[in-house]
């Protein structure tokens, strides 16, 4: 007899009560007034990953949503490939699609749901009565999801990097009666419920039956299966290859290896981050001129160069970041000391989702998402090309009723219908009408503002900068735009690095070269394992030969590598990277471009560590182009960007192998007049 259908409605609300909030983790982990969320969280959380792995609200089934082990969820099939078996199933895979952020928002509101049902009956356990009882019922029911602004630093690193929470090994929290408890921290990662004879299995253990995680070894000579089969728990930056399996099987939470991969270096500047820039160009005024090229990294043709841009290809950079690339024992011994080595969960699509910290991930994506409709209340799967899905299609496997009615994204597209506000997007009471509605241009300028305080962009930074600024409020701006193939390797998640520069001789080391500029990564799945489907979405993408789209600013690369080290805080007078002819000025295009052509270089790394030739990506693109930034003239407008033009020289003959890609395909153009 199947389960009855679950039905994912969000965290019921407190009548009378305002919309609870989605606060940010690290203030909401310190904040006293959370105690019992916090405690009622963490012990729910503990409880959620230990339930069987067959059950349909388990930890492991709900992570394996997102795609390994590679079984339905909730009685849903998925998308086949039209005319492929529906056997083995083919996943709900939304990656490189324009679904893919009202996809995740019913994800996220299931993981939550789940969460505060479990809440209930650890209160229930309690026995409790009367006012205590209401205090913790109440806490239960104002619990939602906090979030993980990557954007912004953390104070204990001074730098971009995981939240301190989920680096601590053991964490106190609140019992009934005021009492302090300290338990494991369940947001180190995640171990295999199952167990034989008392001892936890690995996920890819044949008592696993249909739930086993299975390794992808239908993968060329001389390429290494990425060992997800063998872990009994997560890891971040543990894994290395030829290293004994006991060192990393039951988990590793290397989460220096994370802090290392996504700090900026000291040369980038106190005040700004190449995260912080990145979003607050997704949030400029005409960055985008569509839903569609916002919401994915597909290549739909962008119209203008900063289409490139996209929510899904910066959450692929954080997975990457988070997770980690290489599993070199070899890099490893070349490099004591260093912390940034192994291999991780988060950094790949079938596995990502088993990391607590995926979830304060995707839910500051869900935040984003947020921010954009508010700014641009209007775009909505507004230029729709051939085979991308309508704002009706369903989203798949998740169910709103027991009627097995699914959620798609016309009904999600309104987050505070779902129950949850964000602690920041609040309308403050200047944007609040008499009759008690939003006044949605004084709700957005506001924002604006807001977003120009958290999330300094190259517009700020630039006119810190003596000299640089041109005529009416313009600078000089130069973007990396790249166009790629994401199932080149069979699917397998690779990255295109990027450096000014020669890179390291230890690639593990490329965030913490001076010369590294931004990178892409595909953040894909195989499409086959075993020789069968794996992904219907991504085998029907590879055989109609999709490409996707990537945007790298490079400007405040360019200008760290102009500006005397004491603007930039380090004391001495001099360049601090020493690039001769580039000199401070405005960045004028003709010496930049003599300089990109000396120094832009750039690698190719599947997962794991391996490097490519570029002849294994014959469909890549890479282009550089200038264009001209307009500083906001208020606090409470964004900067803009338009008017870029390539700059040939820059990549000129750089591509080696079968073909030269950027004659042959000519996809990135230059903007419209």
């Amino acid at each position: 007899m199947s389960e009855p259908t679950y039905p994912i409605t969000g965290i019921p609300l407190i009548p009378g009560e305002g919309l609870p909030l989605r606060q940010e983790i690290t203030a909401w982990y310190n904040n006293d007034a959370n105690k019992y969320q916090i405690s009622l969280f963490m012990q729910a959380l503990t409880i959620f990953k230990k339930v069987p792995v067959d059950q349909l609200l388990s930890f492991f089934q709900i992570a394996g949503i997102h795609c390994y082990p590679l079984v339905g969820w909730d009685g849903e099939k998925g998308v086949p490939e039209p005319g492929k078996p529906t056997d083995p199933f083919p996943g709900y895979c939304a990656h490189n699609r324009v679904t893919f952020p009202t996809w995740h928002r019913p994800y996220m509101l299931l993981y939550e749901q789940v969460l505060y049902s479990i809440m209930g009956d650890i209160i229930t356990s309690w026995n409790l009565s009367g006012a205590e009882e209401k205090t913790w019922r109440t806490a239960a029911s104002q619990f939602r999801l906090p979030y993980w602004d990557w954007a912004r630093k953390q104070d204990y690193w001074k730098n971009f990097a995981i939240p301190q929470v989920c680096t601590l090994d053991y964490i106190d929290v609140t019992l009934p009666g005021g009492q302090k408890k300290s338990i494991p921290n369940p947001l180190v990662g995640f171990t295999n419920p199952m167990q034989i004879d008392g001892k936890n299995v690995a996920m890819g253990d044949p008592a696993m039956g249909p739930n086993a995680i299975k390794d992808d070894t239908d993968v060329p000579d001389g390429w290494e299966p990425l060992p997800w089969s063998k872990c009994i728990g997560t890891s971040r930056y543990g894994i290395l290859s030829g290293v004994p399996p006991e060192e990393w099987i039951n988990g590793v939470n290397n989460w220096q290896g994370a802090n290392a991969a996504m700090a900026d270096p000291p040369w980038y500047g106190q005040g700004s981050g190449s995260f912080a820039d990145a979003v607050s160009r997704m949030f400029s005024p005409g960055y985008f001129d569509s839903w569609e090229t916002f919401a994915s990294t597909i290549h739909n043709n962008p119209s203008s160069a900063t289409n490139f841009m996209s929510i899904e290809f910066i959450h692929n950079i954080i997975h990457n970041a988070t997770g980690g690339l290489y599993m070199s024992e070899s890099e490893a011994k070349g490099n004591p000391g260093y912390q940034g080595l192994g291999l991780g969960h988060m950094s790949d699509v079938p596995v990502a989702a088993f990391d607590p910290i995926f979830w304060f991930h995707h839910c500051n994506i869900d935040r984003q998402l947020a921010i954009w409709q508010i700014l641009n209340s209007k775009m909505w799967f507004n230029k729709p090309q051939k085979d991308d899905p309508l704002p009706t299609d369903p989203l798949l496997p998740f169910h709103y009723d027991t009627n097995r009615s699914l959620w798609f994204s016309d009904k999600c597209r309104d987050w505070t219908q779902l129950n949850y506000q964000y602690d920041d997007l609040v309308p403050k009471p200047d944007a609040i009408n008499p009759d008690g509605s939003v006044n949605e241009e004084r709700y957005a300028q506001d924002l604006r503002t807001y977003i120009n305080t958290i999330y300094p962009s190259t517009s700020q930074i630039v006119k810190e900068t003596p000299g640089y600024t041109l005529d009416g409020g313009k600078f000089n701006d130069y973007v990396i735009n790249v166009i790629y193939d994401r199932y080149a390797l069979k699917g397998r998640a690779y990255a295109i690095l990027f450096f000014l520069g020669d890179p390291p001789q230890a690639l593990s080391t490329y965030r913490q070269s001076d010369n590294f500029i931004g990178q892409v990564y595909t953040f894909s799945a195989p499409t086959e394992v075993g020789g069968a489907i794996a992904c219907g979405n991504c085998a029907k993408q590879k055989s109609s030969k999709v490409l996707s789209k990537a945007h790298i600013p490079i400007t405040l690369h360019l200008l760290a590598k102009a500006r005397p080290q004491s603007q930039l805080g380090g004391g001495a007078a001099q360049a601090p990277l020493g690039i001769p002819g580039l000199g401070l000025g405005a960045l004028d295009p003709e010496p930049v471009e003599e300089i990109l052509q000396q120094q832009l270089k750039w690698v190719f790394v599947e997962i794991g560590g391996r490097r490519h030739d570029p002849a294994d990506f014959p469909d890549t693109e890479i282009a550089v182009l200038h264009g001209q930034g307009q500083h906001a003239a208020t606090l409470d407008h964004l900067p803009t960007y338009a008017g870029y033009k390539k700059l040939e020289r820059a990549t000129r003959d750089k591509m080696t192998g079968s073909g030269h890609p950027q004659a042959r395909l000519g996809l990135i153009r230059d903007d419209p007049q």
